[in-house]
């Protein structure tokens, strides 16, 4: 994840119990589900140990296709499996709804494009 290069898991976590305890508000993960990369029942239990006790709801959205990148979108069943993981923690979770992928205005398929049009104009 591009922000541990920046920041610590456990300093992000603790920015975000400071958050709930001073709101009283949730907080929601958004987890990008690739298939085969972080979509296993191993991995939902990792993350629901993190989150375990935490004012929290974690959106799953199923990888959107991307350019220069060849991961695939999790399937249904292991996206099934994985939140049955983080439930046992407590930790609530939904599955987001693809839009937009038809035309390349999916989450992450944007910035795809503003990059590729940056490189060109670049070149």
């Amino acid at each position: 994840m591009p922000l541990n290069r920046r920041w610590d898991i456990a300093d992000v976590l603790e920015a975000c119990q400071h958050y709930i305890t001073k709101t009283g508000r949730r907080v929601s993960f958004e987890w990008a589900a690739i298939a085969g990369e972080n979509d296993s029942v191993e991995e939902a239990h990792r993350l629901g140990r993190l989150l375990s006790g935490m004012l929290c709801h974690v959106n799953i959205i199923p990888l959107n296709p991307t350019g220069g990148f060849d991961g695939r979108p999790a399937r249904d069943n292991q996206i099934v499996e994985f939140r049955a993981a983080l439930s046992q923690y407590g930790v609530s979770s939904s599955v987001r709804v693809r839009r937009g992928i038809d035309i390349e205005a999916g989450c992450g398929q944007l910035k795809t494009a503003v990059v590729q049009l940056a490189d060109i104009d670049a070149g």
